[in-house]
């Protein structure tokens, strides 16, 4: 089965990139692969799994906050696992795809699939506009304004580390979740599906912790980690997404990045190829697993520039995304960084 293609950009990518020549190579790359999925699912839970019995086992108070940056990474993960799933194409079918991705996946992290879906598409749609929902929400919010001097961008990391964003963020993700499109009236309309299988997520949860009486590791371990640790992880993430421009040039290709990131990175902030955004926005059928062979093809096409829509790394020293982020106003991250070394003595790099 192949996933369905939302996207509406096309003309966008189309006046850049031969779409019809990478059309064989796009449609092998959609078939929905169960078995990557669930492994990779099942890898977020025993990772967490992991971090629980770290702190139980060594019972000391360093290993709580380890074990807590651990979770928030899985469950940036997990974030990025519901998004398959809203993209159809987390598992071949579709009823399954969203129950797992509820009751594993969204409802754990006070999410719904359904909620969150109708938004993204919107997105995807409409990037960086008037009609692009995370657009508007950013815009008012002057901690999404980059670029910042590299004080006060660590200032807002901080802030999201410490939860002194959480509201912010809270009304961002209020519509995606099953009180915010209950009391909300956020779109769409909770099934009764829904509904019977939200309350039995909360019947299981409560079960277990009054039978376990983990409250504490639950409340310290899980909730806190969503709202504080996670938050930073997911900006970083979705600063290297799009630019936040008050006016937009309405050039998806250009207003949308790929970020390579390291393998430390990416285990943090960008999980399971998330960082292939622009890759994802050109070929929104392709699953996470086969990204990076999407990214090469478009590496082919010319469509990736440097300090642009193509970055290295987001922490690095060269073509970074932090280069980018506290750049002088004006300068691309390829300039920054030219002038970076300029103002160290070093050469330039040809």
């Amino acid at each position: 089965m192949y996933a369905e293609v939302v996207d509406e950009a096309d003309t966008q990518y189309s006046r850049r990139v031969d779409r019809k020549a990478l059309a064989a190579v796009t449609r092998e790359m959609s078939q929905v692969s169960n078995g990557r999925a669930l492994w990779a699912l099942a890898c977020q839970w025993l990772g967490i799994a992991a971090s629980f019995a770290f702190v139980l086992t060594v019972d000391r108070w360093w290993a709580w906050p380890i074990a807590a940056v651990i979770i928030a990474s899985r469950q940036h993960a997990l974030l990025a696992l519901m998004h398959e799933s809203a993209h159809y194409h987390f598992l071949s079918n579709r009823k399954v795809s969203d129950v797992v991705s509820d009751l594993l996946c969204a409802f754990p992290l006070n999410m719904t699939t359904a909620g969150y879906r109708h938004e993204h598409m919107l997105h995807h749609r409409y990037v960086n506009t008037p009609q692009d929902p995370y657009w508007v929400g950013q815009l008012p919010d002057a901690s999404w304004h980059f670029p910042r001097t590299p004080l006060r961008a660590a200032a807002v990391f901080l802030g999201d580390a410490l939860g002194l964003y959480a509201p912010n963020h809270l009304k961002v993700v209020m519509p995606w979740t099953y009180w915010g499109r209950l009391v909300g009236k956020a779109k769409p309309q909770i099934s009764a599906f829904e509904h019977a299988r939200y309350w039995f997520y909360v019947a299981t949860l409560v079960t277990v912790l009054v039978t376990t009486g983990a409250w504490l590791h639950w409340l310290l371990l899980w909730v806190m980690p969503t709202t504080t640790v996670m938050m930073a992880f997911f900006r970083m993430r979705a600063l290297g997404e799009h630019p936040l421009d008050a006016n937009p040039q309405g050039d998806e290709t250009r207003e949308t990045r790929d970020v390579e990131g390291t393998v430390l990175e990416n285990f943090f902030v960008a999980p399971l190829n998330v960082n292939y955004h622009l890759t994802h926005h050109t070929f929104p059928s392709v699953p996470f697993y086969n990204l990076p062979l999407m990214h090469k093809e478009l590496e082919k096409t010319g469509l990736l520039e440097v300090g642009v829509n193509h970055f290295d790394s987001y922490l690095g020293s060269e073509n970074s995304l932090i280069q980018h982020l506290t750049r002088t106003p004006g300068l691309s991250a390829a300039e920054a960084s030219a002038s970076q070394q300029q103002d160290m003595g070093q050469p330039l790099l040809s």
